[in-house]
């Protein structure tokens, strides 16, 4: 079937070797270059070359290229395809290649093999007409007379069947309904072979088959084959509500002269799953109507779009992240005021204010049930209990209880999200937050709201202010979502050390509680109520191997830990349990209880004595005696 005239390929070609695939006419297949003499090929002739004659190569399948240059050649197959390379990408990772995207365009026979190195270059005799892809005409000769006429218009039935078989609603499966009645017939058993799924073999086979009449009886079993595949599988799927037609798409890609399709049918089988999967989250979610609109549309969208779109993957997690938000799920508040009362007394002692204002929620929520949630900001020194009674608060209602910290934070779409145009885009905080604890009316906490920055980012503390708005927050827009969510039912508790850092119009929208400082008396009940029975639990002690008088709490409270908090209180009562888990572990043996007390006068590691560090005295309430171990 040689052609004598018309358009013909270069006489002369460049052979590009490859074992990983086989290149049909009216097919793409990218193929990888990391061989010395592929290499030397890609380098001086397709990225040196001006002209479009220097990015036509010969393709010989079934033939590996040696790893070296100073191997010789193995025997080249007999017939390879002239591809045009449209795309040629370098990559020096994990060793230096290239990726060539390379578009077949006939076969050709090489007749004699001009050189070896630095690439081979052969003769070649082109078997296949050009004009066919560029005209419809020629393609009535094929099917006008005799028996490859009967063999062409059977050939051409069956590819109809096969598509029949597919979803025309997408997008390629309809490009290529149309092709079948627009390219010449003589071109459809490549195109074909190409997309369904074979083996390397028998592309091999339909690529020997220089002869037209050959080449459909070829690859006419190919097609029945997929068809009676297709019939089993449809067959053996479960039937879905959703599957209103027969559905099997094809491999995203592109149609002659563009990219390859491909029918597979177990991936795009377990993709359908998926999408009825999303699809039935996404209606029975109980989203909001502006939300759920939103939600359908993307998801139509969603199934329009190939996989290999870099859109489709932040579609995706955009609707998966709609369907996971809380927008229906609340917990039931604990109202018991007396159950609550006792559960704030033995978590915190003092703090009277804050229980009080507690207390005063559940009453009015008893009387009221639908009640917007409090915005409390909690304004003291460190370590006076702010973050750890936010906690308690959350256990008393019975609620979730999430910590957001925005201390150093100076980005406005850390509070409000990155709009989806922007890559690497992510909801806020707050939306973050929701998603975390799954339900829409937790305690969020927002620690060191004082501490907030500011930089060319934005303002955090006025994308606050819609936040922690009573009369805003039931519709707050995240520039991820771009949907309003209802925030009126979380309980906000800001936490502070000073209101000088916070402007005024976010200070004006939150209820400020001051926290005084702890005096001693309550230190004193805070460190034997709480700080000692956590600092023994931390260390691994009993009650019987180290008590710690009331006496000595108060010496270090006057003498070492003059603050507002407990913080540094509870480092001491750590370092006296470091000091005394050292002479349990060094097995020292009891003391008898009637034993003499050591006075203040012994050495700086028995109880009660006073050591020089620094410059400064330090109280260690550590004795050298074993366990039972009492401090004077």
């Amino acid at each position: 079937m040689t052609s004598n005239s018309g358009i013909r390929i270069p006489s002369r070609l460049p052979l590009l070797l490859t074992h990983e695939g086989v290149l049909l006419p009216g097919s793409t297949m990218r193929i990888s270059v990391d061989t010395a003499r592929n290499m030397q090929l890609v380098k001086s002739r397709l990225l040196k070359g001006t002209s479009l004659k220097s990015t036509i190569i010969g393709v010989i399948p079934n033939t590996r290229d040696p790893e070296h240059d100073t191997e010789d050649l193995p025997t080249l197959h007999r017939i390879g395809t002239a591809g045009l390379a449209v795309q040629v990408v370098g990559s020096n990772w994990p060793k230096p290649h290239y990726t060539l995207l390379i578009t077949g365009l006939c076969r050709f026979r090489v007749a004699q093999l001009r050189k070896e190195r630095p690439f081979p270059v052969g003769e070649v005799e082109q078997l296949d007409k050009l004009e066919q892809y560029a005209s419809a005409d020629a393609a009535d000769a094929a099917g006008a007379d005799g028996e490859l006429g009967e063999l062409s218009q059977r050939f051409y039935q069956v590819a109809v069947q096969l598509l029949s078989m597919l979803d025309m609603s997408v997008p390629v499966v309809a490009k290529l309904r149309r092709l079948l009645d627009s390219l010449p017939r003589e071109t459809l058993p490549d195109v074909l072979a190409a997309m369904i799924r074979t083996s390397n073999q028998e592309k091999l086979q339909v690529l020997d088959a220089v002869g037209l009449e050959e080449r459909f009886k070829k690859t006419l079993p190919l097609l029945t084959r997929q068809i009676e595949g297709l019939k089993l599988l449809q067959k053996t799927r479960k039937p879905r509500p959703d599957d209103d037609k027969k559905v099997l798409a094809v491999r995203r890609g592109g149609v002659f002269p563009g990219r390859q399709f491909s029918l597979e049918e177990d991936g795009e089988d377990e993709d359908g799953d998926d999408m009825a999967l999303l699809d039935r989250k996404v209606r029975g979610v109980n989203m909001p109507e502006p939300a759920l609109r939103v939600c359908l549309k993307e998801l139509k969208r969603l199934k329009k779009m190939p996989q290999s779109m870099p859109e489709y993957a932040l579609t995706r997690n955009y609707l998966e992240l709609m369907v996971e938000l809380p927008w229906s799920k609340s917990t039931t508040d604990c109202l018991d005021i007396r159950a609550a009362r006792v559960l704030l007394d033995s978590d915190h002692y003092a703090m009277e204010k804050l229980k009080r204002r507690v207390l005063e929620y559940l009453a009015v929520r008893q009387l009221k049930r639908a009640l917007k949630g409090p915005i409390l900001c909690f304004v003291g020194p460190p370590g006076v209990g702010k973050t750890s009674v936010g906690r308690s608060i959350a256990r008393t209602l019975g609620r979730e209880f999430h910590r957001i910290a925005l201390g150093g934070v100076c980005d406005q779409s850390d509070i409000r999200g990155h709009r989806r145009t922007y890559v690497g885009s992510m909801p806020g905080r707050i939306i973050n937050g929701l998603k975390t604890v799954g339900v829409n009316n937790p305690v969020f906490l927002l620690d060191e709201v004082d501490k907030l920055g500011k930089s060319l980012q934005g303002d955090p503390a006025a994308a606050l202010l819609e936040v922690l708005d009573p009369e805003q927050n039931h519709s707050f827009t995240d520039h991820y979502l771009n949907v309003a969510f209802d925030l009126s039912q979380v309980l906000f508790i800001a936490t502070a050390n000073t209101t000088a850092t916070i402007p005024p119009a976010l200070l004006d929208r939150m209820e400020v509680l001051q926290v005084p400082g702890y005096t001693q008396e309550e230190k004193v009940e805070i460190g034997h109520r709480h700080l000692i029975p956590h600092q023994l639990e931390q260390h691994g002690l009993t009650p019987q191997q180290l008590q710690i008088p009331q006496d000595t709490t108060t010496d270090i409270i006057s003498r070492y830990t003059r603050e507002a908090g407990v913080r540094s209180l509870e480092r001491k009562y750590g370092a006296i349990c470091r000091a005394v888990a050292v002479k349990v572990a060094e097995g020292h043996k009891a003391a008898k209880p009637d034993a003499p007390l050591p006075g203040p006068s012994h050495a700086a590691g028995e109880a009660g004595a006073h050591e020089q560090e620094g410059g400064e005295r330090r109280l260690w309430g550590t004795p050298t005696w074993p366990c039972p171990l009492r401090c004077p």
